[in-house]
């Protein structure tokens, strides 16, 4: 009972999707990729990152990059993009989803494409470094 008390508490934590480590190394590592940079409402009220969208260039692999003065609402960007990859979406549609969102979404606000050469740069235009 107790295994199925923590999978509960696991998926209804607001901060769930956070819950897994990343090796810095190799997610730093990866690169050429293309990002959405996610601007909104941070922990603190203020206005500013919230995190990035990512993508490899050649469409495989993705996710999202919180920013850490936004975990609140950053992980709930990661929690939609793992609910889309649990119904079968891929990383390239949620992309481009978010990609068609560019300018204001809602209460956020979605910059156009760019382009780094690694993880690095991403996580350094989010404040993760």
């Amino acid at each position: 009972m107790r295994a199925r008390d923590e999978e509960l508490h696991h998926d209804e934590s607001p901060l769930a999707a956070l819950r897994d480590r990343i090796l810095a190394p190799d997610a730093l590592a990866e690169g050429p990729v293309r990002f959405l940079l996610i601007s909104g409402a941070r922990d603190d009220e203020t206005w500013g990152s919230i995190g990035a969208f990512w993508l490899s260039i050649d469409g495989t692999r993705g996710g999202f990059l919180v920013a850490p003065e936004s975990i609140w609402p950053g992980s709930e960007m990661v929690r939609n993009l793992r609910s889309a990859l649990a119904r079968g979406w891929t990383h390239e549609q949620i992309y481009r989803y978010w990609q068609a969102q560019v300018g204001a979404a809602g209460s956020i606000m979605i910059d156009p494409q760019q382009h780094a050469d690694t993880m690095f740069q991403v996580a350094r235009r989010v404040g993760a470094l």
